[in-house]
């Protein structure tokens, strides 16, 4: 690390055009710090349509469908495994929704 001209570790004297201190061999670059702003993550139409709340509730119907009619049991899996995707798209629409509304319930 510099300070000035000097080496932070060897107190030697520095050329400003070097990124190591010749006498003790430190990194003597200074840190830059990232002041670009971070992109905000955007959703695309299918991500969209997936986390909506109509299609939570469609997959419990279709697995339920599944689950009762299937005559071979993976067609019964098949039920349970959309039921269980279909609870967890709403459960986390849920958890979406009342993200803002935590602090106005206290």
């Amino acid at each position: 690390m510099v300070e000035g001209n000097l080496c932070r570790e060897c107190s030697s004297e520095l050329d400003p055009n070097l990124n190591y201190c010749p006498n003790c061999k430190c990194n003597v670059e200074i840190e830059k710090i990232d002041d670009t702003p971070q992109k905000i993550r955007t959703t695309n139409t299918f991500q969209k349509f997936t986390e909506n709340i109509v299609w939570g509730i469609a997959m419990l119907v279709i697995g339920s469908y599944q689950l009762l009619t299937g005559v071979e049991w993976y067609f019964q899996v098949i039920g349970v495994l959309v039921i269980g995707l279909g609870i967890r798209n709403l459960y986390k629409n849920y958890k979406k929704r009342n993200q803002g509304n935590s602090l106005g319930n206290s």
